[in-house]
């Protein structure tokens, strides 16, 4: 029985969809996306480390679960580290673009009348 320590391969699809996921739950721990993505605990780790050297994740910290840098806006799904802002009240919070550019569905065209 051999045991291997090489980091296993994770595509590309797997870190765009993990980074989506933690950026809406704002939590990033491998159990979370072990489950979320229904991958083994060694990919997930993989992911996470993926993602702390593109600067999305903080540094694992023991069991507890990584810091998140960056949010997603709940109207045109864009994830970034600025240009977001959270309103609301205590029970429900939304992130939304802070930009006109950054966020259509926020700041829809006006109707015209074509007549």
């Amino acid at each position: 029985m051999s045991t291997s320590t090489e980091t296993p391969a994770v595509t590309e699809e797997q870190i765009t969809e993990a980074l989506t996921l933690i950026a809406a739950g704002n939590h990033a721990a491998v159990s979370a996306v072990q489950r979320w993505l229904w991958i083994s605990f060694r990919e997930a780790n993989a992911i996470l480390d993926e993602l702390e050297k593109r600067g999305v994740v903080g540094p694992a910290d023991g069991s507890k679960a990584r810091a998140v840098y960056v949010r997603r806006c709940e109207q045109c799904g864009r994830i970034g580290k600025r240009a977001l802002q959270t309103i609301g009240n205590d029970e429900h919070n939304v992130t939304q673009c802070t930009n006109r550019t950054a966020c259509r569905k926020r700041w829809p065209k006006p109707a015209r009348d074509d007549d």
